[in-house]
């Protein structure tokens, strides 16, 4: 009966699989008319692997850096739903289930201020902060962005690694 068990524990191993966790950074998109000037936006921030050296990981960021006024940002009509925080907060959703969520780290942040703010001083500027709740493969602060090689199973890391094996960078265009 004792080897049974580890036999069994050893098959549903095989039955857990990784999912990709999509947090972006830097989210709060700058005002287009302050400058010329686009600072990077809605990071990815992916640990990844280093073969030579001491060190065992590095972290590489992949930003965006044109200006928001040139996306086309879809019209979701409900497909994602969205929530104020004072909805989030009335269903005991804490900022740690939001970051499993893959809510952009800035939401994230907010929440908990908001969280936090609620029984010392109670600003009701955050109460309409929204928070769209994006299935994968989409993602971003109004699921704007879409995994086109998404594998459920697959890692941030290794999604941008086919990528990048299936497009091969050309430095020259």
């Amino acid at each position: 009966m004792f080897h049974i068990k580890y036999l069994f524990y050893f098959i549903l191993l095989h039955f857990i699989f990784a999912t990709a966790q999509v947090n972006l950074y830097y989210t709060d998109w700058i005002n287009e008319n302050e400058s010329s000037t686009v600072l990077q936006h809605d990071c990815l921030r992916v640990s990844a692997p280093i073969k030579d050296g001491i060190w065992s990981h590095e972290i590489i960021s992949f930003c965006m850096n044109d200006l928001p006024s040139k996306f086309h940002i879809e019209n979701n009509n409900g497909i994602f739903p969205k929530f104020t925080f004072v909805e989030l907060s009335k269903q005991n959703i804490t900022s740690q289930q939001l970051y499993i969520w893959s809510a952009p780290i800035n939401t994230v942040e907010r929440y908990q201020f908001y969280l936090n703010q609620i029984s010392t001083s109670y600003d009701k500027s955050l109460e309409t902060q929204i928070f769209f709740n994006c299935t994968l493969p989409r993602f971003g602060s109004m699921c704007q962005y879409e995994l086109m090689f998404y594998h459920h199973h697959w890692s941030l890391y290794d999604l941008i690694m086919s990528y990048y094996l299936i497009y091969e960078y050309d430095p020259t265009n």
